[in-house]
């Protein structure tokens, strides 16, 4: 059966439309578009009418494309922005009177949960590992727009999930005001980070034969920089490795450049030059503050789980009639 996913970020939509069975997940059909959902949201607690309709755009151009391939089921994710606007169900209804898309806004250990899906089904497919296997002792982070989910996993526990306001959008209209951003900009940045992950790692201790993972757009933008990739290529990002030392290098080398320098960077995507910093100082402080010397960086994610966790629940009512 054909179903579609839609992951409606704080920085990011992206869309997915897929070839599903017991045996099969093929892409048919993928969309991403920056809309900045989250733009001013930080400071203002509300959706802008800007940013409202740049998705709005973006959600009726996507409802068009399921409708194309006439997927049997659709299910729309919304995230940090739609969790934290107090204008976010006026904007909601809005979006299904027209495109029809009933948008679910989902908790961060939800979303969490449905991003292990999606990077759990990529390493089940790479290697020839066993999803269980791979990630039956791993530490998987999540860099979105509008937060951070970190999801620890121990063989035999219940995974250990944390949703921290780390986004790379709120983070850089808080704190980054100039171009290049000043010194005491990012030392504040940087200590408003590691306070976050304070609190984070009094909960959990790492393991030492843990599995580093890092997922969605602030992740895949770093390993497409360091690959120089003219265009983005999932089958060159997934299974791709990050070390501590390419991370120091490219925030020292963000930090010290304007957003004009920025966008000719190889593999840095247009519309992400300005937050890019934010989120790769987070991804840098994880690293550092968990010991980790390296990363493995999955493609899949949220928008994967999305569809992986539709297709589950309509098996589930099947098996029920």
């Amino acid at each position: 059966m054909i179903l579609a996913g839609i992951d409606i970020g704080t920085n990011t939509l992206r869309l997915l439309v897929v070839e599903t069975g017991p045996h099969a997940f093929q892409e048919i059909y993928t969309d991403r578009r920056i809309t900045r959902l989250g733009q001013d949201l930080d400071r203002n607690g509300r959706l802008s009418p800007e940013a409202e309709e740049r998705t709005l755009r973006a959600l009726v151009d996507f409802s068009a494309q399921i409708r194309r391939y006439s997927a049997f089921r659709s299910a729309a994710i919304g995230t940090s922005a739609l969790r934290n606007a107090a204008n976010s169900a006026a904007f909601l209804h809005e979006v299904l009177m027209r495109t029809g898309l009933d948008v679910r806004i989902v908790s961060g250990a939800e979303e969490a949960r449905l991003t292990l899906l999606g990077v759990a089904r990529m390493l089940g497919q790479g290697g020839g590992r066993k999803n269980g296997a791979a990630l039956a002792s791993a530490f998987v982070i999540d860099i979105g727009g509008g937060s951070t989910e970190i999801i620890a996993t121990r063989p035999g526990m219940t995974p250990h999930i944390a949703s921290l306001p780390l986004g790379a959008v709120y983070l850089t209209d808080r704190f980054i005001r100039n171009d290049p951003p000043l010194p005491e900009e990012l030392v504040r940045l940087r200590q408003a980070i590691g306070s976050e992950l304070d609190g984070f790692a009094e909960t959990i201790q790492r393991r030492p034969d843990s599995l580093f993972i890092g997922t969605a757009g602030t992740i895949t933008t770093l390993a497409a920089i360091d690959q120089g990739l003219l265009s983005y290529d999932p089958a060159r990002i997934n299974h791709a490795v990050l070390t501590r030392e390419f991370i120091d290098a490219t925030v020292d080398r963000l930090s010290a450049s304007t957003l004009d320098e920025r966008r000719s960077i190889r593999g840095l995507e247009r519309g992400r030059e300005d937050i890019i910093l934010a989120g790769a100082m987070v991804a840098q402080e994880i690293m550092r503050r968990f010991g980790y010397a390296s990363m493995l960086v999955i493609d899949w994610g949220l928008r994967e789980g999305i569809v992986l966790d539709l297709y589950e629940q309509i098996v589930a009512q099947e098996a029920a009639k």
